[in-house]
């Protein structure tokens, strides 16, 4: 009994001390203008603290309030019942910045980073200059290394969506080897909590729960507009193509500005997990060739070895791709692509596939720094070839397309499918709207001065005017690339040329090629001799009647033989009617009065008698727990 007593005893002194302990700042993490005083108060023993990024286990004893007038970063190690907790705290001040965007900041000791033994950001005294490669060769950037750190995020309004201990790795292939690198962060249990909580991504507010983020400088294009793949997953993102999500931020590190970044997803099987509910055993994840990520590559090498030992695509082996890659996603992944004349995309290839869905194999859109090049460049003439012409296009990556292309189902597809995203999401003016929105953000949160970035790398930072000239780039792509592209498709694929097509009409939409429905009147230049499926959009509000030329069907096909081809529907709008007699009539609230009268009876009488039956035991429990408590207080003070 004693024993029993004795742990009864442990555990209500074990919960009431874990439920003393507290610990709190006068200032919170934020942007400040005026030196402030910051105490550390709280139920607690001692704390440690340290204002340089090291971990605050070593630091110096807090005693007094201090005075900070600089950006700092102030890591605080508490220690209560004479042990050091294993959480620790951080608070990031800092001053005289101004910003429209979120804030990351970075707490971790120098030395991980810049230590010529583990530092993961420099190249380290065992790095080797390979004459042959004209690189370094064996640097600490190359390794896989991870370092503890501490990390915030403050979103706009100031509010801390996490703060918690996590890892963090230097990002990317040969990125890498620039004096502006990539970083990937990761929450690990180790560190804290194993994951990031909070809806950081507004493209993908449903999603509260990352395991990691990379904070991305851009890759190729960091020196450039520093938002072409941003821009690239904006344009897409009602194709069904996946993307990693971005939310451009600004980045400090110990207090040093960084500058301009941009958040994003990373792709592995919790990217799967968050963005489709996939599991991970049921998941895969395949690069570039076959190369796997996650997962088993068995279904994937299936699919590949299927291809490569097809002589004809015939209805019947185009019936068994279908039933492993989904067609559509595959056609919009490789229009983006050849439109956007990204000539890296071979290295960034990602399929992925879930028996949690359908099992077939989705393309994600990874990596398009290397896009919006030069306009005239015959990517689809390389995209179509059956050997390699360059380096961006070796057989394997072409194979699938080429072959492809031989069955007439899928050939039309594509075509139509190009000449509707050229009308649409590639149009130029689509693309310099969404250009604009881009300039509005990151224009006036470039590095304002260059010397507030780190010596290491601020001579490599654009200038205002320079990024200027890299966003027109993109404008000047945009603008002269879709004439070129349709010269390429119609010489390639079709030779028929091109014709207007004008959907009239004051209202409705009509949905063209299975797309999302587009407003009328539409108007869009597409290739003569394809057949193209025209569908008048209907719902309980919208009823389509016929065809100004009386046809009554509400699918049907255009070609263009004869020229530019105009067509009207007759939609008749049909509102929608609340009736007098409908169970919304506002005029008789009777049906929202509650009948207490119908309440259980014992339930009144139980809740009414509820303080006088039980107010003897709540009494009887803390005379019990303060007698508890009085006799261990008594026995300790005798030791």
């Amino acid at each position: 009994m004693k024993f029993v007593w004795a742990i009864l005893i442990t555990i209500l002194v074990q919960n009431v001390c874990a439920q003393q302990f507290s610990l709190g700042t006068s200032h919170s993490s934020g942007l400040y203008t005026d030196q402030i005083v910051v105490s550390i108060d709280g139920n607690f023993d001692k704390v440690y603290y340290t204002l340089n990024g090291d971990h605050p286990k070593n630091g110096k004893r807090y005693k007094d309030s201090l005075k900070i007038n600089q950006n700092t970063v102030l890591r605080i190690q508490p220690y209560f019942n004479g042990s050091r907790l294993d959480t620790t705290f951080l608070r990031s001040y800092i001053f005289n910045f101004e910003t429209k965007l979120p804030i990351v900041s970075i707490a971790v000791p120098d030395s991980s980073f810049w230590s010529s033994e583990y530092g993961i950001y420099c190249k380290g005294k065992k790095a080797y200059y390979d004459d042959s490669s004209g690189h370094w060769e064996n640097c600490n950037y190359l390794k896989k290394w991870e370092r503890e750190m501490h990390v915030e995020y403050m979103d706009t309004t100031g509010k801390i969506l996490f703060n918690q201990g996590a890892g963090i790795r230097i990002f990317g292939e040969t990125t890498r080897r620039l004096s502006e690198k990539s970083m990937k962060i990761v929450a690990r249990g180790e560190y804290g909590k194993n994951r990031f909580e909070g809806a950081v991504f507004p493209s993908k507010p449903n999603i509260t729960e990352h395991k990691q983020f990379v904070l991305r400088t851009s890759g190729n294009d960091y020196r450039g507009a520093r938002f072409k793949d941003c821009l690239n997953a904006y344009l897409i993102r009602d194709l069904d193509i996946d993307y990693m999500a971005y939310q451009p931020i600004q980045l400090f590190i110990n207090g040093q500005y960084w500058g301009l970044y941009n958040l994003r997803e990373k792709v592995n099987k919790h990217y799967l997990c968050y963005n489709h509910n996939a599991s991970f055993d049921s998941s895969s994840i395949i690069m570039g060739r076959w190369v796997r990520q996650h997962g088993s590559a068995r279904d994937y090498m299936r699919m590949y070895r299927f291809f490569e030992d097809l002589d004809t695509m015939n209805d019947q082996a185009y019936r068994k791709v279908r039933s492993m890659l989904d067609i559509r996603n595959y056609i919009n992944y490789r229009i983006v692509q050849i439109f956007l004349n990204n000539s890296d995309s071979r290295g960034n290839i990602r399929y992925w596939n879930s028996k949690d869905a359908d099992g077939k194999f989705r393309m994600i859109l990874y990596d398009t720094d290397h896009s919006h090049g030069k306009y005239n460049r015959k990517f689809l003439e390389a995209c179509l070839s059956n050997s390699r012409t360059n380096w961006y296009n070796p057989r394997w990556s072409t194979m699938y397309l080429t072959k492809l292309m031989e069955h007439s189902e899928f050939r039309a597809d594509f075509i139509n499918q190009f000449a509707h995203l050229l009308n649409t999401t590639l149009q130029y003016d689509t693309i310099n709207r969404a250009v604009d929105r881009f300039v509005n953000i990151y224009e006036n949160e470039l590095p304002r001065d260059r010397n507030m970035l780190p010596r290491y790398f601020k001579n490599s930072a654009v200038s205002k005017e320079n990024w200027l000239k890299k966003v027109d780039e993109i404008r000047k792509f945009a603008k002269l690339r879709t004439k070129h592209i349709r010269g390429e498709i119609n010489r390639l694929l079709t030779g028929a040329g091109t014709y207007e097509l004008n959907v009239e009409g004051d209202s409705g939409m009509v949905i063209i090629n299975d797309n999302n429905p587009v407003a009328l009147p539409f108007s869009g230049i597409y290739f003569k001799g394809v057949k193209l499926s025209l569908r008048i959009f209907q719902d309980a509000n919208w009823k389509f009647s016929s065809w100004s030329d009386g046809d009554t069907t509400s699918t049907r096909f255009v070609t263009g033989d004869l020229g530019d081809t105009s067509i009207s529907p007759i939609i008749h709008f049909i509102p929608t009617k609340i009736s007098a007699n409908d169970d919304f009539n506002f005029k008789d609230s009777s049906h929202l009065k509650v009948d207490f009268s119908e309440m259980n009876e014992a339930a009144i009488e139980n809740t009414s008698k509820w303080p006088l039956k039980y107010l003897w035991e709540w009494f009887a429990y803390a005379l019990i727990t303060s007698g508890f408590l009085m006799i261990l207080l008594y026995y300790m003070r005798r030791r």
